[in-house]
């Protein structure tokens, strides 16, 4: 029989097999679930801040080609015309003006000295040779430091957001143009990420002047203490600078966010997500990333289990047929089928085992013999 010891050293060898397996195998698994998590998190993690940059570089194109074709329009009304040009010949190129532009509501022509001398609007009276003073006025005076004169954002009625735009021609006369912003807030309101991400527009101070919830914009919200806005505002004069980062909402919420300048504005869109709704597909990834982990160990450990008994009891039968042979009992063979090096192992202890019993048969024959001879 075995002793204890021995059956101590054969859990040992058991225990030593299943661990060395366990540990090969789970390294294997781990080093390849976390390399494969690393470049799944890496892939998502730019498929959707790439996503949510490219909303916002559309919206910001949309503005931008919005406000650059009324600027467009407005350059036909400060080009030279060909003869007399009559107050009549300008109220009708100011009224196809308006039938062109749609956004525009009201457009007026400033004379040299700024004084108002035609006016044709979509919901008042048209005016012609008013005389109204506007010398003083930023958007007759700041024509003359650059070309096209974008004002901040006002509401009229404290409902619709407008912006005026003007320019001046080779004359010194200056085209006036209020522009209804409706469009925007329509492009804004459009921009829908997830289920919750959204976009907002604010000015070259911060101001949000375009948002889903127009409560908001009406408020003149000022966003400017906000990290990503003061960064958005900083960025448009610094090349290279990341616009897209993780920052606190107006709620003060963790959220992802990309932003865009509107080149001729300083306006800036940004579009905003839910930071655990924007990572959500990631949290998943990696969900199921550790289940397939999970079971692939337990595989591990199963195998190793099935492998380590099929290589330990071998040597166990082999550890038992030499206990057998050293106690004497030379009548039985080790049977072991392995094909391998082990049954070769056996086999060579059966052969022992038959030249001991050969030698203590012979030794018995030599004994008998002496003793005959002797009596």
């Amino acid at each position: 029989m075995p002793s204890s010891e021995s059956a101590g050293l054969r859990g040992s060898l058991f225990r030593k097999y299943v661990a060395y397996f366990v540990a090969l195998v789970s390294t294997a698994l781990i080093g390849s679930g976390l390399v494969g998590f690393y470049y799944t998190y890496e892939e998502s993690k730019t498929a959707r801040l790439n996503l949510q940059l490219e909303k916002a570089d559309a919206a910001a194109s949309r503005i931008e080609a919005f406000i650059r074709e009324i600027e467009h329009q407005l350059g036909w009304m400060r080009l030279p015309q060909a003869g007399p040009v009559t107050p009549e010949h300008r109220r009708l190129d100011y009224l196809k003006l308006l039938r062109q532009v749609p956004s525009i509501s009201d457009a007026s022509l400033l004379d040299a000295g700024g004084r108002e001398q035609l006016r044709v609007s979509r919901v008042a009276m048209n005016v012609v040779g008013s005389g109204d003073d506007y010398s003083a006025s930023p958007k007759f005076t700041e024509t003359r430091q650059a070309e096209t004169y974008f004002s901040p954002v006002y509401f009229r009625r404290e409902t619709e957001p407008y912006m005026t735009i003007s320019v001046r021609s080779d004359t010194d006369e200056v085209t006036v143009a209020e522009v209804n912003l409706k469009f925007i807030l329509e492009v804004i309101s459009r921009i829908k990420v997830g289920r919750n991400g959204f976009a907002y527009l604010v000015d070259g101070k911060g101001h949000l002047i375009a948002h889903p919830d127009i409560s908001l914009v009406l408020k003149k919200t000022d966003l400017s203490p906000l990290g990503h806005v003061r960064a958005a505002l900083d960025g448009q004069k610094a090349d290279g600078v990341e616009r897209v980062m993780i920052s606190r909402n107006v709620q003060g919420a963790d959220a992802l966010l990309a932003y865009a300048p509107v080149a001729p504005l300083g306006w800036v869109v940004f579009v905003e997500q839910p930071l655990a709704e924007a990572f959500a597909p990631l949290y998943s990834s990696l969900l199921r990333t550790g289940l397939l982990l999970l079971a692939g160990l337990g595989l591990a450990v199963t195998g190793s289990l099935f492998l380590a008994r099929h290589m330990v009891m071998p040597i166990r039968a082999i550890q038992a047929g030499a206990a057998r042979i050293a106690a004497g009992k030379l009548d039985q063979s080790i049977s072991v089928h392995t094909g391998d090096e082990l049954e070769s192992l056996a086999g060579e202890f059966n052969d022992m085992a038959k030249q001991l019993r050969e030698y203590y048969a012979g030794l018995e024959r030599k004994v008998d013999e002496r003793t005959r001879d002797l009596t």
